[in-house]
């Protein structure tokens, strides 16, 4: 027993002590996708710590008031990646932390939409899962949409609902935020007839979340037929992005979609302005909205942040009364084959 003891003994003081410290605990993770997302977080952060979790897309950095930041790398399987390493590790302890997903994206040019405008989703939807058709085939017009039919499995992962009462508290909260703008959004918007008179401002609406980088008259209107398919008829097209929905999945699959927002800003319209092709609009890699899109990115989620911050007990509340029901995980052998 004596021999035991002393290579237990030994085995505690070799064993490094990172590994026998308490998990931080998380106030609110904040999500961004690529370095200009994330780089103003960093900025605005007052001694940084600097976590490195296996399996993320990037290091996390917290704060002492228990903010933490990452980058999960651009795209929906990046995304549930990452946020799927970061909930398994044992550094950080997340189960009473807010997420938000804070970037930038695009969106139609129609409706309340604008350059520089912030959006607290709430839905988030798929692009891809569905059958996207040519516009002819053989000469006959096709549909350039078709959804999963009845005789697919419910994959779960189409369409996510977020919780109503965290995305009207953020609404409330962050609403007469004062957004920036600067002279290439205006004069971006002035080549559009439906952009007359507009500036940014916060407004809810949903998100569609691809990794296919579309653009054009017709696609926006493919994004809304999704949008009024898979949430029936309740979602607006606002933004189209490319992460949310992997962090929806990997957070739902821990019981954690409760605790999401996802706040998307818009950088560049989804389609050209008249007498211009989409391709040329693509080709130009220009995004008129860039500059303003990050900044009020970070105004709005700060806004909320600071909130959280100073009121964690009705962000709590409306983590917790939450009226949209779970996705449950995983599928029954029933709903695998479709029945």
């Amino acid at each position: 027993m004596k021999r035991f003891a002393r290579l237990a003994l030994l085995f505690l003081l070799a064993a490094p002590a990172a590994a026998f410290a308490a998990a931080l605990p998380v106030k609110v993770m904040v999500l961004t996708a690529f370095p200009p997302e994330l780089a103003p977080w960093l900025k605005h952060m007052e001694h940084p710590q600097q976590i490195k979790v296996a399996g993320a897309y990037a290091p996390v950095w917290c704060d002492p008031r228990g903010v933490c930041v990452t980058e999960t790398g651009e795209g929906q399987i990046n995304a549930a990646t990452s946020v799927a390493a970061i909930l398994a590790s044992p550094q950080l302890q997340l189960g009473h932390a807010l997420f938000l997903r804070a970037g930038i994206a695009g969106g139609p040019p129609w409706g309340d939409d604008t350059l520089g405008g912030a959006y607290w989703a709430d839905w988030v939807v798929s692009w891809d899962l569905g059958h996207h058709l040519t516009a002819q085939s053989h000469g006959q017009a096709e549909p350039l949409f078709l959804p999963l039919g009845d005789d697919h499995p419910a994959l779960g992962t189409h369409a996510f609902h977020l919780n109503p009462a965290l995305v009207k508290l953020a609404y409330g909260v962050t609403r007469d935020v004062k957004l920036a703008d600067d002279r290439a959004a205006r004069d971006n918007r002035k080549l559009y007839p439906t952009q007359t008179g507009r500036t940014p401002n916060v407004a809810i609406g949903a998100t569609i979340t691809g990794d296919d980088f579309w653009s054009g008259v017709q696609l926006s209107r493919v994004a809304q037929t999704i949008m009024n398919h898979y949430t029936h008829g309740e979602a607006h097209y606002a933004t189209t992005a490319m992460e949310d929905t992997g962090d929806a999945d990997a957070l739902a699959r821990r019981g954690l979609l409760a605790h999401y927002l996802s706040l998307r800003t818009i950088s560049d319209f989804d389609q050209p302005p008249a007498g211009q092709t989409a391709a040329a609009m693509l080709l130009s890699h220009n995004y008129p909205g860039g500059h303003i899109a990050f900044e009020n990115a970070y105004r709005v989620g700060a806004a909320f942040v600071a909130y959280d911050l100073a009121h964690s007990r009705a962000v709590a509340k409306a983590m917790t009364a939450d009226s949209v029901a779970a996705v449950s995980y995983p599928l029954n052998a029933a709903q695998a084959m479709g029945h």
